[in-house]
Formats: C-alpha cells, sequence, structure tokens
C-alpha cells in the first residue's frame, strides 16, 4: 500500500509499504481523509517529549497521522458489530506503542476504538473533528472534574482543541465558561459561547485574573506552567494541561496536590462511547465541527505540512487519502 513516511526532521516521501492485517479484535479501515495537527512535527523531529509519547519513534518506515475517516475493508475474527462498507471514524492512540498513521492507504484499529460517522457529517468533516473533541471532553470532564455549575477557565480557545472545549463546556452545563485567547479569535469565541472572552494581547492572566475564581483551568496551549495560573484556582481546583510537564508527573504532582489543587497532564484515548457521544452532539447541532482550513490531495502532502504551519491558517488542515495519491 501507498504511505506518506517520514525520511528526517524535513522531509517526507510517498513509498510502497507493507499493508496491514487486522488481528482479532480489529477492523481494517481504508483511510478516506486524514488531517494534521501538532503531534505530526513532534514525530518528525524524534522528540523524545512529547514525540516518544505520541508515537513509536524507533519504527521503520516512520508513517504518522492519527486523525481518520473511511470505511471498514475487512474484519478479523471477534468483531462481530463492524461490517464490510462500514464509514467509520475516530483517531489512532496518541501513545509511544503506535507503530503505524493513517498517512496511509490502510490501518488496523481495534473494533471498540472506532465508532460510526453521524449521519448528515461528510468525510472530512469527521476526520478533522475526533482527536480535538476527544481531547477537549476528556480533560474537562475526566482530568478536571468538570460538572453542570462548575466554573472553567479555557486558554487557547480560537484553537482546534479550544473551540471544541468552549462549545462542550457549554453542553455539560459548566457555570461560568470564560475563554483567552488572541485577537483575532475574539469574535468567534464569542459566537461560541464563552461568557466571558479574554483577549490575551491585552490581558495577562498569569497575574491579572480574579484570585480564587475558576474550578478548573484547562490550558489546550500547554504552555502556562501551574505556579503561575495557581492562584486563580478555587480550592480543590485542577489546572489541566494538553501537554505534560514536570508539576504532572509523580512526585511533583502529589506535592502539589498537597495544597489542595491539582495538576494534570492529558493523554487523550479513542474510544467509542466518546466518539458516540460527540457525534451525537454534532448530529443535533450543539457543537459544530473543527472548521476546515484547506483539504489536500495526499500527493501535495508537502504543501498541506507548509500550510499546518502557517499563523495564518485558520481551521483544520485535512489530507484526501482515498482517491488522492
Amino acid at each position: 500500500m501507498k504511505a506518506v513516511t517520514l525520511i528526517d526532521k524535513t522531509s517526507t516521501k510517498i513509498e510502497e509499504i507493507t499493508k496491514p492485517s487486522p488481528e482479532k479484535g480489529e477492523v481494517l479501515v481504508k483511510v478516506a481523509y486524514s488531517a494534521l495537527d501538532t503531534a505530526f512535527e513532534e514525530v518528525a523531529r524524534r522528540t523524545f517529549i512529547p514525540g516518544g509519547l505520541l508515537h513509536n519513534l524507533k519504527v521503520k518506515p516512520l508513517v504518522a497521522g492519527w486523525h481518520y475517516s473511511g470505511t471498514v475493508e475487512s474484519v478479523a475474527a471477534g468483531v462481530d458489530d463492524w461490517k464490510v462498507g462500514d464509514a467509520v471514524f475516530g483517531h489512532l492512540q496518541y501513545a509511544s506503542a503506535t507503530r503505524q498513521g493513517s498517512l496511509a492507504e490502510y490501518i488496523t484499529v481495534p473494533a471498540s476504538e472506532c465508532a460510526e460517522i453521524p449521519e448528515g457529517v461528510t468525510m472530512d468533516a469527521a476526520a478533522a473533528v475526533a482527536t480535538e473533541a476527544l481531547t477537549a471532553l476528556q480533560g474537562m470532564r475526566d482530568q478536571g472534574g468538570l460538572s453542570e455549575g462548575k466554573s472553567i477557565l479555557i486558554i487557547a480557545a480560537g484553537g482546534g482543541v479550544g473551540t471544541q472545549a468552549v462549545q462542550i463546556a457549554k453542553v455539560m452545563k459548566a457555570g461560568a465558561v470564560h475563554a483567552v485567547c488572541s485577537t483575532k479569535d475574539v469574535a468567534k469565541v464569542k459566537k461560541l459561547g464563552a461568557n466571558l472572552v479574554i483577549d490575551r494581547t491585552i490581558k495577562d492572566i498569569a497575574s491579572d485574573l480574579e484570585a480564587a475564581s475558576y474550578d478548573v483551568i484547562f490550558d489546550t496551549s500547554g504552555k502556562y506552567s501551574f505556579m503561575k495560573l495557581r492562584y486563580a484556582l478555587k480550592k480543590k481546583g485542577s489546572l489541566v494541561s494538553t501537554i505534560p510537564s514536570i508539576s504532572t508527573l509523580p512526585p511533583f504532582s502529589s506535592f502539589i496536590a498537597i495544597s489542595g489543587k491539582r495538576s494534570k497532564a492529558l493523554m487523550v484515548h479513542c474510544n467509542r462511547k466518546d466518539l458516540e457521544l460527540v457525534g451525537t452532539w454534532i448530529k443535533t447541532g450543539e457543537i459544530h465541527s473543527i472548521p476546515i482550513d484547506k483539504v489536500y490531495n495526499i500527493k501535495n502532502f508537502e504543501d498541506a505540512r507548509e500550510r499546518q504551519n502557517d499563523s495564518k491558517k485558520s481551521g483544520r488542515v485535512v489530507i484526501k487519502v482515498q482517491d488522492g495519491w
């Protein structure tokens, strides 16, 4: 099968590699669309952290990509809830054990880690949304403990995870939903439903927030330390980051917990239950998918990669895999 392989930090090429075979409990998915995110460059550069936490960096050839939508090509023994031709979406796990990538014609996926694409949702939109929506949901609900009536501050609310987080927090009936973003995203984030939008170019959130005002602070940029933002957390409040730091790892996280506040990092885990929940919200219009900046045929992958790293990009860069070679 064809795949985009990572040659070195800056170079990729399309080459023929071995087509995977599904093992017990897995399905073989023919990839229709994939999408790019910041994890790709970390793996391309072979960074130990976070790159080594997102993909096995020693596998050869190295094929990255996590987002996907496509159709079930075959099912292995032990799978009775999927059939050939079913349209599915999800993302490969961001984990050091991951040895394949969705920038390829085929991937194998555990049957419990994909979901049916909701009626009315296009293949490209399905590929764009899964990682960001699940990251937002699991970060706020599972790591942050967000529930009805609790207050939350979402940092980098104009980005992919941030826009999903604002919408999902409103669906979860959070109390005050406050958001931080750049000037160009203020109007967009207000439209998503945030109760208060803070322009980070005007207000320094490391010093100018109201003390002890949030049950959860969700840093989708991974750029703020617990020490800088702890003053804005309520007692028993949690700072959740999308990128691990020293304060989120033992024993430091345990020392922090003694103060009554918590510092946590999220490693999103793809599972059918959460995919179906997000899919239902999209189908009913309670949340909207990630805006798509542009769709590129996979044969033009280097153009897509350049656009992904362009500061003027607005939305998800999606890759057309099927019929895109």
